[in-house]
């Protein structure tokens, strides 16, 4: 190779006369020889590697690891702005472009120099106990492709410009932000020190990748800006053998990241394929929405899949087979499906609702689109919850939607002391229909029968627990109980399970609930009612509940779906009769 010792790269004789060989190749921009001089100046001081660069150095790779380790973009950025690893690379490609041996040297030593130390340093920090795990700053520089090429490019194009044009010079820092050199390294280190060597080889592939881009830009711009003459160019094999090792690394660089890309975007079809698939499984769920998916390719082409999806209720085995096969019809691949059921449930206040995944640019909510299924699915479930908030008899566990030859069923899931009653149920189903507009709509109530059991034993009466009495209700409540229990068990072979006693707006309510071998009569009832009303000293109503649910009055029998049904009938008949006064009105 040729070259150019003898004249020194840092002050050239401006005043000297010029010969032919002097003119610069290709003059593009006026540029003037102080400046070049300057500009020479600088990029051969800013190559040598004195210890002032290594400090700026481990600092620039302190920043960077602990940012990355934080996961802040901003203190990644700060490293940027503090890495003095840009200069050493402008000094390459002027000494390679010049034939400048001991700018060449010092440029080398200095820029992988600091990639050592900077790898180095990020390595010890990695093994530190603070270093828990990896973030998302890390992995976003562990994957290059051949876009990052572009974009150094353009960075390297930039910074060559600020560098020989001193009007546009404070853009420096910007390129310096651009341009990902200390962040690679520092990521490379970090994942040296957790053990991932592929993650190591890619951030360093993606420093490699800056750098070598750079360079040829970088050279590229000396050349055409005049910095180079003729002379220090030498012959067309001198210059092709300098930058040779630079290019052959370059052009093997980009094939290495066309390929990354390649399965990069192969990677992302696959992700949207898969996403999209499962989003129109679960678009005819209520409630149900694809929270985040993960999945692993196998050399044969086969993909595990994990979903995980936030729903009110687990899947099947059937509906996680359907979606697995909608998927391989897709992708045309084999599909190996796993659904995670993070169980979820979104409730308003009159009922469910449907989700609100962000929030635009005005800072209003954006509710998901639904189908007609959910939306009829919710507004059954809203209806519902009404009705068995004005009850308080219920607990609505939930609502499913399903499609049957005579029109849609809605199924509700219900919990209570006791199942409902058909009117109760009728009621619903009519109310429903109006709501939906549908009058094909059926309800079918699935109903689980639950006990509340406190010390004194099966809760009949809520308020005779939970409401608020003074000391002296307290203690009639409690004679009312002792003596309500011992006149019912002097009824030949009966035996009282629970008795509750509660403050009514009238008086007070007593309800019994027994087991006895016959049948009581409802004479036997009402003797044991006037002597607890004569106790309470007030009006006292006593029904006797069994087994059976047959309800024991002093007036007569009746039973616990009878009495439902005729307090539904007289509060329809009141509501009608206030409704008609309204409409007269």
């Amino acid at each position: 190779m040729n070259y150019n010792i003898a004249a020194d790269p840092v002050r050239p004789d401006t005043s000297s006369k010029r010969t032919d060989l002097d003119v610069p190749l290709i003059a593009l921009w006026s540029v003037s020889q102080q400046r070049k001089a300057a500009v020479i100046d600088d990029i051969a001081h800013g190559s040598i590697p004195r210890p002032l660069y290594y400090v700026l150095l481990l600092a620039s790779a302190g920043i960077a690891a602990f940012g990355l380790l934080a996961n802040s973009a901003a203190v990644v950025i700060g490293a940027m702005l503090v890495s003095p690893l840009m200069a050493p690379i402008f000094g390459i490609a002027l000494a390679l472009s010049r034939g400048d041996l001991r700018l060449l040297r010092n440029a080398v030593v200095a820029e992988f120099g600091g990639v050592l130390l900077i790898v180095g340093f990020a390595l010890i920090l990695g093994l530190l106990p603070f270093a828990l795990e990896v973030t998302p700053e890390m992995l976003a520089r562990t994957k290059p492709s051949l876009l990052d090429l572009f974009v150094a490019a353009l960075a390297g194009l930039a910074g060559g410009l600020a560098m020989v044009d001193e009007r546009t010079s404070p853009a420096l820092p910007g390129v310096a932000i651009a341009t990902s050199l200390t962040p690679p390294l520092a990521t490379s280190g970090l994942s040296l020190a957790f053990g991932a060597l592929d993650g190591a080889w890619g951030a360093f592939l993606l420093f490699f990748a800056n750098f070598l881009t750079i360079l040829a830009v970088s050279a590229a711009i000396f050349i055409l800006a005049g910095f180079v003459t003729r002379a220090e160019i030498g012959t067309r094999t001198d210059f092709l053998k300098r930058f040779a090792a630079a290019g052959i690394g370059l052009l093997a660089v980009a094939a290495i990241l066309t390929r990354q890309l390649v399965t990069t975007i192969d990677d992302w079809r696959l992700n949207q394929s898969i996403v999209a698939t499962i989003e129109l499984s679960l678009a005819e769920d209520p409630g149900a929405r694809l929270s985040r998916v993960i999945y692993d390719q196998a050399a044969d082409g086969s993909v595990k899949v994990l979903a995980t999806v936030n729903t009110p209720r687990s899947f099947s085995p059937q509906k996680v087979k359907a979606m697995q096969q909608a998927i391989a019809e897709k992708v045309n691949r084999q599909i190996s499906l796993f659904v995670r059921c993070a169980i979820t449930h979104d409730v308003a206040a009159a009922g469910s609702a449907n989700l609100l995944p962000t929030v635009n640019l005005d800072g209003h909510f954006i509710a998901a689109d639904v189908t007609a299924n959910v939306r009829m699915a919710e507004i059954a479930e809203q209806t519902l919850r009404e009705l068995v908030s004005h009850a308080q008899t219920f607990e609505l566990e939930g609502v499913q939607l399903v499609h049957l030859p005579t029109g849609p069923v809605i199924v509700a899931t219900v919990s209570g002391a006791r199942p409902p009653v058909p009117s109760q149920v009728r009621v619903a189903e009519e109310t429903i229909r109006t709501r939906l507009g549908d009058p094909s709509a059926t309800l079918l109530v699935r109903a689980t029968t639950t006990s509340d059991i406190t010390a004194k034993g099966r809760v009949l009466l809520g308020d005779a627990l939970f409401a608020p009495m003074t000391a002296a209700e307290r203690d009639v409540q409690q004679k009312l109980e002792t003596r309500g229990k011992t006149e019912m068990e002097e009824v030949a072979n009966t035996f009282v399970n629970s008795i509750d006693a509660a403050k009514s707006a009238n008086g007070w309510d007593v309800r019994v609930e027994v087991v006895s071998a016959g049948v009581l009569r409802p004479a036997e009832v009402s003797r044991v009612e006037k002597s607890l009303a004569t106790l309470a000293g007030t009006s006292l109503s006593l029904s006797v509940l069994t087994p059976n649910g047959l309800i024991v009055e002093p007036k007569g029998f009746t039973t616990v779906q009878r009495s439902i049904e005729e307090g539904l009938a007289r509060r329809r008949a009141s509501q009608e009769t206030t409704e008609r006064g309204d409409q007269s009105r």
